[in-house]
């Protein structure tokens, strides 16, 4: 893999490994929410959220060129006559397209990942303050 695909996959991984860290049972959400709402990341909050939108749009800008790869290396084979190539040209061409689909999926779940923990984050502290405004 490319240094862009490789950094996208690793964000893959730790936005897989927060989201299970979010969906432990012990850890409570007025836990959550003091964490969400300490004075630290208040003071980044407004900062981090345009952090967010430019690291979703670099996620759609490498999503979208997954797509493109993925149409350009599919419409080929389609196009080619399979008894005319030759089988090393074949398999290079199905390499490439095993990796503009490998890319699609990255990126896309990691984009779908940025979205479900934006979401999620939001659900906890608010659950946390109706709790807290319940007790």
């Amino acid at each position: 893999m490319s240094l862009h695909w490789t950094l996208i996959a690793g964000f893959l991984y730790a936005e897989i490994a927060f989201v299970a860290l979010l969906l432990l049972p012990f850890i409570s959400t007025s836990a959550w929410h003091k964490v969400f709402k300490s004075r630290f990341l208040r003071g980044l909050e407004s900062q981090l959220i345009y952090y967010f939108y430019v690291l979703v749009a670099i996620l759609i800008m490498f999503f979208l060129d997954a797509i493109r790869e993925m149409q350009k290396y599919g419409d080929i084979d389609h196009n080619q006559n399979a008894a005319a190539s030759h089988l090393d040209a074949q398999m290079q061409q199905h390499m490439r397209l095993f990796r503009a689909q490998r890319n699609f999926y990255i990126s896309g779940f990691a984009l779908f990942l940025c979205l479900v923990i934006k979401r999620m984050v939001s659900l906890i502290s608010a659950n946390a303050t109706l709790n807290a405004e319940k007790e």
